[in-house]
């Protein structure tokens, strides 16, 4: 058997064990986690690489609601860009860190939820009292229901752990103290 057709057949059998392991809600949460860290890391080099596609992005948004002119504010200072870039980044790795594993890692929640639930709370405000352009109040919506994720599929996944033993969870626990 080649080397691709070996790789091939142990992702396969890596993936069936995923998909059928008897903890669903491990299994749920290894998979929320995986597109929300991705939903974090790949944006955040988007935003470090060409920063107007944020923009861009923002603005599309915006008219997709109905937006009655374009955003055109500035966002020209790199300050702010650099702290985007490094905030939406350590969403990311907070994510795959409890991924790594969620029982060590649970406290890491807590960060996470209040970074995040920060964000939601001040694209509401600028919505709300500073700038009335729909796509803050959808970021604001999206954002929530990003803490209600990490909050929901977390918190099942480590309570999971007490009923089901390590040896069936696929992936396994990585990251253990020694």
């Amino acid at each position: 058997m080649s080397m691709f057709a070996h790789f091939k057949q142990d992702s396969a059998d890596w993936w069936r064990r995923f998909w059928n392991q008897p903890n669903k809600a491990y299994r749920n949460f290894q998979l929320v986690f995986f597109l929300l860290a991705a939903h974090f890391i790949i944006p955040s080099i988007s935003y470090a690489l060409n920063w107007q596609s944020a923009i861009w992005l923002l603005d599309h948004l915006g008219r997709i609601l109905g937006a009655s002119r374009p955003y055109r504010l500035a966002e020209a200072s790199y300050v702010w860009r650099v702290l985007a870039v490094a905030n939406v980044f350590s969403l990311g790795f907070m994510c795959l860190i409890l991924m790594a594993n969620v029982r060590r890692f649970y406290p890491v929640l807590l960060p996470l939820c209040v970074l995040k639930g920060c964000a939601a709370l001040g694209f509401l405000v600028v919505y709300i009292w500073r700038y009335r352009f729909p796509a803050f109040l959808a970021v604001s919506i999206w954002d929530t229901a990003n803490v209600l994720m990490f909050l929901y599929f977390a918190h099942t996944a480590r309570w999971s752990l007490e009923e089901w033993s390590e040896e069936v969870l696929v992936p396994r626990l990585r990251l253990k103290q020694q």
